[in-house]
Parts: C-alpha cells; structure tokens; sequence
C-alpha cells in the first residue's frame, strides 16, 4: 500500500481545516454528534507534531471540543487525546491520494479503545459531500480502502439547526 510517508509532505497536506464525511470510528458514527470536523495545526516541524482540534456539534449541549496530539513516528502516527480522556490513544496512517489532495482517508489501527480497526474519510469543508462520496466510490484504490471498509463507512449528513418556530401568528 503506498502511504505518505514524508513529514515535510504530510505536515503541508493535513494543515487546516477538514469535515469528517463518512467513518467506521465508532466516536462520530454516534447519532449526537454532528458536523464533525478536525484542525490539524503545526506543532513541531521535526519530528513532526501535529496538535489536532475536533469539533462537533450536539443539538442537547451546543458546540463541543476534543483535543489530541499526533506524533510521526516513521511510519505513521502516534496518536493521544487531550485532557480528561488522556488514556484514550491509538496510531494511525495516511492514505497516499495525489489526484485529490482536497480528500483523504485516516486508518486507525486497532488498540484499547478501537477493538478493530477504523478508516474516516476528510474533506475540506468547501466541498459537496455528495461530490466527496462519488469521488471515493469512484476510486476506492487510492484511498486504500477494502470493499469491505466501503461498505462499513457511514456516510454522515450535515446538520443545521432547525430554525425557532416564528411566534407571531395571524389566527
């Protein structure tokens, strides 16, 4: 399988801002988190560390945060939340997809917290996310996916709140 695999490349593609469009990673295919998206911002160029910013929204509780850090460890990362969920951890690596460097596929390895492994799609947040489930579907390969991984992605809708119902009626 081919990977990126240089820091200095995978320091550049992950920077800024990306919406989580489809998951098997069981934290966002749970039905109170929407409109999950991660930052990854520089923190260390060599070795590379990356500080990795989740945010979601839960129509009970407003806008969350989850924070987690993530170090190259030569053949992928090693990956730690933040804060009161420290004991959570994992490893992971990214897909090598040079024809679309506006999506890619994060695959989870299995450990304590992941019982088997988890593959999430990402897209920037300006693309359709219909656009970005035909493109995968179109060329599952290059996103390193099984057949099987496809078909256990869950494909997640965006949300907007509902507005207020209006209270001034005309009976």
């Amino acid at each position: 399988m081919s990977r990126v695999a240089d820091p200095a490349e995978l320091a550049r593609l992950l920077r800024g801002t990306w919406s989580i469009r489809a998951t098997t990673f069981p934290y966002w295919t749970n039905a109170h988190r929407k409109n999950p998206r991660v930052t990854f911002e520089l923190v260390h160029p060599s070795p590379l560390q990356l500080r990795e910013v989740y945010e979601y929204h839960r129509p009970d509780k407003g806008d969350r945060e989850v924070i987690a850090e993530a170090e190259w460890a030569g053949r992928h990362f090693s990956w730690r939340m933040l804060g009161r969920s420290r004991l959570l951890s994992s490893a992971y690596v990214v897909s090598d997809t040079p024809a679309t460097p506006d999506i890619l596929a994060i695959h989870y390895g299995r450990s304590a917290v992941l019982r088997q492994s988890a593959v999430s799609i990402l897209a920037r947040p300006h693309l359709d996310p219909d656009a970005v489930r035909r493109a995968v579907a179109i060329d599952t390969h290059s996103f390193e996916l099984t057949a099987e991984e496809f078909w256990r992605l869950q494909w997640l809708a965006p949300y907007s709140a509902s507005a207020p119902a209006s209270s001034d009626s005309r009976a």
